[in-house]
């Protein structure tokens, strides 16, 4: 059996309003699919025959899917899959939108995972059944109460065997918000040193890309853009709070060369590192003064 590609594009009120929406239904001979960008929705593949294999972009190693195995893929996380044998592997999916509150009641977190069940024969009625209710025929609630009872199925059937938000493949440990602060935790860490973006992307499974991209989603910065931000910011602190070092010894101390440093440091601020150290040693001598003139009177 197969259920040709519908597609169903609910009203902002609708997506508002129910906890999940179908985007995309349907069941095919997979074919070798690439998506550097990952899907635009959250997505469950079930292998109804035949194997695939199955790669997430920044690992070393491909995954067999087997039959009575199911994918979830979570919205934007690159990945690729093949057949083993073309034209032999038949997949159901569906795609959805929901919160991520939504998707971790359910155990589907933002990394993706390989779920065994017991059989597929009621996961596949239940898909067509939503891809009934979709396309031109679309009805909203229907296909999400349907949506559900698939999500149901899953939970039931996968209980005794796995954690559905166990993680099979050799994704990354985390989800790619964890991912995208540990490297932002890392240049905290060691802004002192020289962080070369494309081995931290490295270290964390993504291409500097992909890195990028995640940093600006979360920050409206590159990591280099963030990096200096750091190192600036720390060394704004090291001016106000320690007048024993010098302007050298700070641009050193958060990872900079001093002209670079102070370069940057006007850019960021409108004046050099050393007026803004003047600057604020005048503020905290006035400050002080007043303190003491109040307390006089």
């Amino acid at each position: 059996m197969k259920l040709a590609l519908r597609s169903n594009f609910p009203s902002e009120s609708e997506e508002r309003v129910v906890p999940f929406t179908v985007y995309t239904v349907g069941m095919e001979q997979q074919s070798a699919l690439s998506r550097l960008e990952g899907f635009s929705a959250h997505q469950l593949l079930i292998t109804a025959s035949g194997k695939g294999r199955m790669h997430l972009l920044g690992q070393n190693k491909w995954d067999i899917v087997h039959r009575n195995t199911v994918l979830y893929i979570p919205a934007g996380y690159p990945n690729e899959y093949v057949p083993v044998v073309e034209g032999d592997w038949l997949v159901a999916f569906v795609s959805f939108h929901g919160s991520a509150i939504a998707r971790a009641s359910w155990g589907l977190g933002d990394a993706p995972a390989s779920i065994p069940v017991q059989s597929v024969a009621r996961l596949l009625e239940l898909v067509e059944r939503i891809w009934r209710h979709s396309g031109a025929d679309y009805d909203t609630w229907a296909a999400s109460e349907l949506l559900f009872a698939l999500l149901t199925e899953l939970r039931k059937q996968s209980a005794g065997d796995l954690d559905p938000n166990a993680l099979l493949l050799p994704a990354p440990e985390t989800s790619r918000s964890s991912i995208v602060l540990k490297a932002a935790k890392f240049m905290q860490d060691y802004m002192h040193r020289e962080i070369s973006i494309a081995h931290l992307a490295e270290q964390v499974g993504y291409s500097q890309k992909q890195l990028t991209r995640l940093f600006l989603q979360t920050f409206h910065k590159t990591p280099l853009q963030y990096l200096r931000h750091v190192r600036l910011t720390a060394g704004q602190l090291l001016l106000e709070t320690n007048e024993n070092l010098s302007i050298g010894q700070i641009a050193r101390h958060v990872g900079m060369e001093p002209t670079y440093f102070t370069r940057e440091f006007r850019r960021a601020y409108g004046t050099v590192p050393g007026e803004y150290r003047l600057i604020k040693a005048s503020e905290a001598r006035d400050a002080a003064r007043s303190g003491n003139d109040s307390r006089r009177i």
